[in-house]
C-alpha cells in the first residue's frame, strides 16, 4: 500500500473513530477501538474516590512489612483504604492483602519493587480487593529466564479490581487462577519480555477476567490463558488431562491497545489461548500495532470482532491465527479450537501486506459471515457463552450469558 493510500485509510479510520487517540478533549466522541479514557497510574483520583478514601490507614515505612502492618491495622479498625505515600517500597517477601481493602498510592511516584528475582509483591487473601494508582516493578525488563517475579496473585477470590496502575518487569504481572473473578482496566502493562513466560495478564483454571481499556507493550504475551490442566499427567498418561470439577475459563480482552513486541524473543502472539484453554473468550475493539502476531487461538471458542491491526511486521506477520496445537509437544485432552466468529477486522500496513488470517486444523471457524470450508464440523454442541458486565459502583463484576 502506498504512503498516500495509508494516509487516506488512517484518516478514514479516525473519522469513524477507529484508531483515534484515547486522550481526546472532555465530551468528545470516544474511539471505536482502543482505550476509552486516560490510562496509567498518573490519572488523578476522581472527586468520588477522594471522598471514598478520605478515611484511610497510611503506610509508615517503605518495606513489605510496613505495607503488611498497614493492611492488618486497616482490617482491625474497619477501614477500607490503605494509602501508600510516594516513595520506593522494597519488598523482600509477599504482602497478603485481606478482603475488602483498596490499596492506593500517589501514582507512579508510589513504586513497589521486588528486591529478589523470585519475589512476589502481592497476594489477594479475600474478595473485593482493589489496587489503584500504584507502580509495580519486577526484577528485570530483559528476556532473562531467572526473573521469576510476580506482581499481583489472585487465586479463587472474587471481584478483584486492578485499575490505573503501571506494571513492568515481571514474569507474571497479574495472575488469575482457581475460578477467580477480576477486572483489569486503565492500566499500563509493559516490558515483561521474560522468555518462556512474560505475561501481562495470565488467566487459567476457571478464572473469569475482564481486561479492558489498557495499554500493553513489550510483553511476551499481553494475555495468556489456559484451562485447569493436571500438570503431572504427561508422566502418567502421556498427555495432559483436565482436573475434574473446575468450570471453563472465560476472559474478555476489549478496547485495549497493544503496541510493540520487538524486544521479545520470537515475537509470539500478543493474545492467546494455550492448548488446554477449552473455555471461551472475546477479543473486541482493540488496536494491535507494531507487533508480529496479534491473536493466536489454539483451543476454545469465542468472538474476535472489530479489531484494528496496524503495521504488523517481522517474519511471517499475521493478524489472527486459529489452529490446533500441542502443549510443548505433548497432546492435550479434548483440545480443539472451534466455533470462533471473526468479524470486522481492519488491516492497515505501510509495507508488505501481512497475512490476515492463518487457519489450520479447527472446527466451525466463521470469518465475516462465511464458514471456512475446511473447518466445517457438526459434531460439537456449542454451550452458551458467559459475558462479563463491567464492575458497578459496588465493585461487583457480573456475569451474563449469551445464547
Amino acid at each position: 500500500m502506498s504512503g498516500a493510500m495509508v494516509s487516506a485509510v488512517l484518516m478514514l479510520l479516525v473519522v469513524h473513530g477507529i484508531g483515534a487517540p484515547a486522550d481526546r478533549e472532555p465530551g468528545a466522541e470516544m474511539p471505536a477501538v482502543g482505550p476509552r479514557g486516560a490510562v496509567g497510574a498518573d490519572v488523578p483520583l476522581s472527586d468520588a474516590e477522594e471522598r471514598e478514601f478520605a478515611t484511610r490507614v497510611t503506610v509508615e515505612g517503605r518495606t513489605d512489612g510496613a505495607v503488611q502492618a498497614a493492611c492488618e491495622r486497616a482490617l482491625e479498625e474497619g477501614t477500607d483504604a490503605v494509602f501508600l505515600p510516594a516513595g520506593r517500597y522494597v519488598f523482600q517477601k509477599e504482602v497478603r492483602v485481606p478482603g475488602g481493602l483498596t490499596l492506593f498510592g500517589e501514582g507512579p511516584t508510589t513504586l513497589c519493587q521486588t528486591e529478589g528475582r523470585d519475589t512476589h509483591l502481592f497476594r489477594v487473601d479475600g474478595d473485593g480487593v482493589r489496587f489503584t494508582r500504584l507502580k509495580l516493578q519486577g526484577a528485570d525488563t530483559s528476556q532473562s529466564k531467572t526473573n521469576n517475579t510476580y506482581g499481583i496473585n489472585v487465586s479463587g477470590k472474587q471481584n478483584i479490581r486492578i485499575d490505573h496502575c503501571e506494571l513492568l518487569g515481571f514474569s507474571y504481572a497479574t495472575n488469575f487462577a482457581s475460578e477467580a473473578t477480576a477486572q483489569v482496566d486503565h492500566c499500563y502493562i509493559h516490558d515483561c519480555p521474560r522468555d518462556g513466560l512474560g505475561y501481562g495478564v495470565a488467566v487459567y483454571s476457571g478464572a473469569y477476567v475482564l481486561v479492558m481499556d489498557n495499554e500493553f507493550s513489550q510483553c511476551r504475551h499481553c494475555l495468556a490463558s489456559n484451562g485447569s490442566l493436571d500438570w503431572g499427567s504427561p508422566r502418567r498418561l502421556g498427555r495432559y488431562v483436565h482436573k475434574p470439577g473446575f468450570r471453563k475459563t472465560h476472559w474478555e480482552f476489549t478496547h485495549n491497545r497493544v503496541n510493540g513486541d520487538d524486544r521479545t524473543r520470537y515475537r509470539l502472539c500478543a493474545v492467546d489461548t494455550h492448548p488446554g484453554m477449552d473455555g471461551t473468550f472475546v477479543v473486541e475493539n482493540n488496536i494491535f500495532e507494531n507487533v508480529r502476531h496479534g491473536v493466536g487461538i489454539r483451543d476454545g471458542s469465542g468472538i474476535i470482532r472489530g479489531n484494528l491491526f496496524r503495521n504488523l511486521s517481522g517474519r511471517r506477520p499475521v493478524g489472527i491465527s486459529i489452529s490446533y496445537g500441542e502443549h510443548n509437544g505433548i497432546p492435550v485432552e479434548g483440545c480443539m479450537p472451534h466455533d470462533v466468529e471473526v468479524q470486522g477486522s481492519v488491516f492497515v500496513s505501510q509495507g508488505a501486506e501481512p497475512e490476515k488470517y492463518r487457519i489450520g486444523r479447527a472446527e466451525n471457524i466463521i470469518i465475516d459471515g462465511q464458514l471456512v470450508p475446511q473447518t466445517r464440523s457438526g459434531d460439537r454442541a456449542q454451550a452458551p457463552m458467559p459475558r462479563l458486565v463491567p464492575m458497578d459502583a459496588e465493585g461487583i463484576l457480573r456475569v451474563a450469558r449469551r445464547d
